[in-house]
C-alpha cells in the first residue's frame, strides 16, 4: 500500500476519493464550477479578484478558501462556510489545514496532500464520497477544489464548494442488514 492510500485509510476516507469533473452531478457544486469556468475565460486560472462573493452569495455556507504559501510550502484556511464548519466540527479559519490533524487525526494531513495537489496541477479537481465528519456524523459529499493565481501560473489561492448530506443509519447498513 502505498503511502498516500494508507494516509487516506487513517483518515477515515477510504469510501472517498477523486471524481472526474464530468461526473459531478450536484447542482450546488456544478453551479460553482462554472461560475469558476466562467471567471477563468482562456487563462489557466482566475484571479482571487475575479471571484465576487455576491455573485455566489446563496452558495457561501458550502464555500472555502484557502491561502496558498510557497516558501516554505503551506496551506491556510481563510474563509470557511458555516456548512463546511459544521461538518468538520470546527471553524478552523487562519489555521493551517494540518491543525485538522488535532480534531481528527490523519484527516488535515491527507487534505493537505490532496490540496497541494491542487496546487500543483493548476486545475480543478473533484472529489466525493462517503466518511465520518466530526461535527456532521457519517455523511456523503461532493465537492469541487478549484485554484486561483495573482500571476495566472502560480496557485495562491484555493477556492472549494463542498455539499454534504447526512447518510441515515439505515440507508449506511442496507447491504450489511440484507445478510444477517
Amino acid at each position: 500500500m502505498d503511502e498516500y492510500a494508507k494516509l487516506i485509510e487513517e483518515a477515515g476516507a477510504d469510501r472517498a476519493g477523486l471524481r472526474k469533473l464530468r461526473d459531478l452531478t450536484n447542482p450546488v457544486v456544478l453551479e460553482v464550477l462554472n461560475y469558476w469556468y466562467a471567471r477563468r475565460g482562456t487563462r489557466r486560472m482566475p484571479t482571487p479578484a475575479d471571484i465576487d462573493p455576491v455573485a455566489i452569495a446563496r452558495h457561501m455556507p458550502h464555500l472555502m478558501m484557502l491561502q496558498v504559501d510557497h516558501e516554505p510550502f503551506n496551506l491556510t484556511y481563510r474563509l470557511i462556510g458555516e456548512k463546511v464548519a459544521h461538518s468538520h466540527g470546527a471553524n478552523f479559519k487562519g489555521q493551517s489545514v494540518l491543525a485538522i490533524d488535532k480534531q481528527k487525526p490523519k484527516l488535515g494531513s491527507m487534505l493537505f496532500e490532496l490540496f497541494k495537489a491542487v496546487a500543483m496541477l493548476r486545475r480543478p479537481v473533484g472529489v466525493g464520497g462517503e466518511m465520518e465528519f466530526s461535527g456532521g456524523g457519517y455523511m456523503d459529499f461532493e465537492a469541487a477544489y478549484m485554484p486561483l493565481s495573482f500571476d495566472g501560473e502560480r496557485t495562491d489561492r484555493i477556492f472549494t464548494v463542498t455539499v454534504y448530506r447526512e447518510v441515515p443509519v439505515a440507508e449506511r447498513f442496507k447491504n450489511e442488514m440484507t445478510t444477517i
